[in-house]
């Protein structure tokens, strides 16, 4: 029976490790923890179940990868984190980046370092690439999700180390067949299908937008993408079969502004080459806008569009740099419920990621458009102090809570205060900045949680001084005007600090125990209870259950009238003014300043 009972011991354990072994062939990609600590969750959810916590560099096998979350093994626990909290490491060579240059054509794809070898891909100049290796004079490249071949003088190196294993949004997706589905605002069609030579279709929609400047632009850009894709076609695919397919979708946003974008594809051989043109029209000036010119100051919608591209992203970035000056907001287009921002395949993303569009909404950028409209000033955020007002504060962050914060503040229009701790701004920074662009605030939390008033005075400088150079550094030159001490510990000596660093002390009005209780529901009971008209809320960004808390109260405090604001918004209506060195519990309404 012993003897029995061993040997069925040992297949188990063998099957176990066979199975082990099986899954290990299916690794995509490995990699380490990048994210301070990390949870594995049994779903792919914020709040799927913990299955255990891991700290910053263990490694990890990472099974598959959506963008937002990674199925990962660690030993033999299977689970999912989040993606940009995990740093990729290619499971192949890599040599570094590299653009493609042609001369404003296409560059053809090699399956062997051959150009008489078959064409497996092709991208337009100016395409970013990843470089697997030199074979001669032939570059061996990763493209997608997989290699090719391209001469070694069609490539220019770029610096840079950028981020291998990206997945991409398939719902944001942008091809001819989905513009088409879109409902035309504007213009009458016009369509031209037909043959141009031998095996080459075409199959092309613009509209007639009676915009004199606009239909110019179109004519020449179709004009120009016909003679592309002719002549790859002619010297490359001859007796191939190949289709050229334009659509477009239009949009008014109101008698003054619209928009147009076009998408062009040209396949062959199963392989697919894109081009877009995103026009923005103004009856009033008759004239044509950019992206770029939608915007008094680009900072928050670029910041905006960094952390939406480090989703798309399978590690934490500071955003695709390869793209070149002024690619970011080419194409870009004015619509009902936001900014349309579309980014190219290979030019703003990695080509693997397809054609993407980011909606970045009119309640995040309407404060810095230069748009005269209705529609959008609707958006612009005006504080009424004659209308109740609490500022949410969450210390000790960021973490991956913190998305889901964001989250339900941008869907409600809200602000908040994140008081960070310094250490975590490197791992943290594509959320710091997300929370910048959004219109939070970022406040100092020290360093590293030092009790203030148990440490030397250089000490202290020491500690919030590291924290505002860290943000200043990450962001270009945001200024930190609040701290939040730990334990809410001050002193003399900590408020004279204060007042030299041009800092203000923020205590709370509110404690909700959050840290303490880890409980949604007590959480969410106590902001419920202390929402008063120039209340201070603290609130912890680490656990799950103060998210879920947040995203519960944001919507029901709004509908109560009150107006989510940052700390030095709220201080902002302080008859006498906030002072540097000076700590503030509340705004006692009696002290707000209802003309301002």
């Amino acid at each position: 029976m012993k003897k029995t009972l061993a040997l069925m011991m040992a297949l188990v354990m063998l099957l176990s490790t066979a199975q082990i072994a099986l899954a290990k062939e299916e690794v995509a990609y490995t990699g380490t923890v990048a994210g301070g600590s990390l949870h594995m969750r049994k779903e792919p959810s914020p709040s799927g179940k913990v299955i255990q916590t891991y700290k910053s560099g263990t490694k990890v096998d990472i099974l598959e990868n959506d963008g937002t979350w990674c199925k990962v093994q660690i030993g033999e626990k299977t689970g999912y984190m989040m993606a940009q909290y995990l740093k990729i490491e290619a499971n192949y060579p890599h040599l570094g980046w590299g653009k493609t240059q042609n001369d404003g054509t296409i560059l053809n794809f090699y399956e062997r370092p051959d150009a008489e070898s078959k064409i497996i891909d092709k991208q337009l100049s100016g395409m970013a690439l990843e470089l697997v290796e030199k074979a001669g004079d032939w570059y061996r490249v990763r493209t997608g999700n997989f290699f090719a071949y391209v001469p070694a003088d069609r490539i220019f190196l770029l610096d840079g180390e950028f981020v291998p294993g990206l997945s991409g949004n398939p719902q944001s997706v942008v091809t001819a067949a989905s513009l088409a589905n879109e409902k035309k605002d504007i213009g009458n069609p016009l369509s031209f299908t037909g043959d141009a030579g031998a095996a080459f279709e075409m199959d092309i929609h613009y509209p007639d937008l009676d915009f004199p400047a606009a239909d110019e632009m179109i004519s020449a850009w179709i004009r120009d993408i016909r003679t592309l894709f002719e002549a790859d076609h002619q010297a490359n695919h001859a007796d191939e079969p190949a289709k050229l397919s334009v659509e477009y979708s239009t949009k008014k946003l109101d008698d003054r502004y619209s928009s147009v974008t076009l998408l062009a594809e040209y396949t062959v051989s199963d392989m697919h080459v894109q081009q877009i043109l995103c026009l923005n029209l103004d009856e009033q000036t008759e004239n044509v806008l950019t992206g770029e010119a939608l915007f008094s100051d680009t900072t928050r919608v670029l910041f905006s569009l960094e952390s939406k591209i480090g989703a798309l992203m399978s590690a934490p970035t500071d955003g695709y740099t390869g793209a070149p000056e002024g690619t970011w907001l080419a194409h870009a287009a004015l619509a009902r419920d936001g900014v349309e921002v579309y980014l190219p395949a290979g030019l703003c993303l990695p080509a693997g990621l397809g054609t993407q569009k980011i909606t970045i909404p009119y309640a995040q950028v309407a404060e810095t458009m230069t748009l005269d409209s209705a529609e959008i000033s609707q958006y612009v955020r005006v504080i009424d102090p004659t209308k109740p007002m609490i500022a949410l504060t969450f210390d000790d962050g960021p973490s991956e809570e913190t998305i889901r914060i964001l989250d339900v503040l941008a869907e409600y229009n809200g602000r908040a205060t994140f008081c960070i701790m310094g250490n975590r701004v490197e791992t943290y920074g594509d959320i710091i900045k997300r929370a910048i662009a959004e219109g939070n605030e970022i406040a100092s939390h020290t360093w590293n949680h030092r009790k203030l008033t148990e440490i030397s005075s250089d000490s202290v400088r020491s500690q919030l001084t590291r924290t505002s150079d860290a943000v200043r550094e990450l962001t270009g030159g945001y200024e930190i005007r609040v701290l939040r001490p730990p334990y809410g510990s001050t002193n003399k000596s900590v408020r004279n600090i204060c007042k030299e660093l041009n800092l203000v002390i923020a205590h709370w009005k509110v404690d909700t125990l959050d840290w303490e209780t880890r409980s949604s529901s007590k959480t969410y009971r106590a902001i419920m209870k202390g929402a008063k008209n120039g209340a201070i809320i603290l609130c912890h960004d680490l656990y799950s259950s103060t998210a879920s808390a947040v995203e519960k109260a944001v919507p029901e405090l709004v509908a109560q009238g009150y107006q989510l604001v940052t700390v030095s918004e709220l201080l902002s209506f302080h008859k006498e003014g906030a002072q540097p060195g000076t700590v503030y519990a509340y705004l006692d309404p009696e002290n707000i300043d209802t003309d301002k």
